[in-house]
């Protein structure tokens, strides 16, 4: 951040700052705990082990998950926009 002269908007938690937070949930599954449990590398786990439920996103410190639930949009209007989308693409 301080090398792109951002440093007073990102690079640190701090109000007023922009924060991207993503926290996961690891344990959730029995074979999450197994995974992910203790005397492993978390980041290891959550890059080659089985998918781990996302908890908390935060993108410029606006919640987009919270409780591995969508906040932004509903499941209903993206499951159109994809839909239409494709339909656009490949047709109906």
């Amino acid at each position: 951040a301080q090398c792109l002269g951002r440093d007073g908007e990102i690079g640190a938690l701090r109000p007023g700052g922009l924060a991207d937070v993503a926290l996961w949930r690891l344990d959730t599954l029995a074979s999450d705990a197994l995974a992910h449990g203790p005397g492993g590398d978390p980041v290891t786990a959550l890059v080659f082990g089985p998918a781990a439920s996302l908890a908390l996103l935060l993108v410029g410190g606006n919640v987009v998950v919270e409780d591995g639930e969508l906040r932004t949009v509903s499941v209903a209007g993206a499951v159109h926009g994809v839909r239409a989308a494709r339909d656009r693409l490949f047709g109906p």
